[in-house]
């Protein structure tokens, strides 16, 4: 065997090693991050999106890889290439998905609108169009004084 024979292996092995290097190196530089006076919490839609975005993205690689063993020994991969190199391709894109998730998945909640107090209520109209309350008539006097005369 020629020694470049394993070198699609080796890079897909060292490139899954860099990305679980960066994705722990990113986590924890987003801690200290945390600590710092002027942080500024995640958006709550930006926080929704990640949670919703990680399972699809995770679900899609998972099916990648499951695809592309398959597809391995069907169309007979074992005389094209080495297992060593193959698996290389699963291992990275396990890699991946771990690093989306350091990436994606937030420390902590950002801080929501139900922490907030609750909002001093406001008219919806001006106060000069606001309908008052009517005082109830005691005396007949007002409703005689608009009865019609001959």
């Amino acid at each position: 065997m020629h020694p470049v024979d394993d070198a699609i292996g080796a890079a897909l092995y060292i490139a899954s090693a860099a990305l679980l290097f960066h994705g722990l190196r990113a986590r924890r530089l987003r801690r200290i991050e945390m600590l710092a006076p002027d942080y500024e919490p995640m958006s709550p839609m930006m926080f929704a999106a990640g949670e919703i975005m990680r399972p699809i993205l995770q679900i899609c690689l998972g099916y990648a890889a499951i695809k592309t063993g398959l597809m391995y020994y069907m169309l007979g991969g074992p005389k094209l290439m080495p297992l060593y190199d193959f698996l290389g391709l699963p291992v990275f894109l396990a890699a991946y998905g771990i690093w989306l998730t350091l990436k994606l998945k937030p420390l902590a909640e950002p801080k929501s609108d139900r922490d907030a107090p609750a909002p001093t209520p406001r008219p919806a109209l001006p106060p000069e169009l606001i309908p008052q309350t009517m005082t109830p008539v005691r005396s007949l006097d007002p409703v005689r004084s608009l009865e019609l005369t001959d």
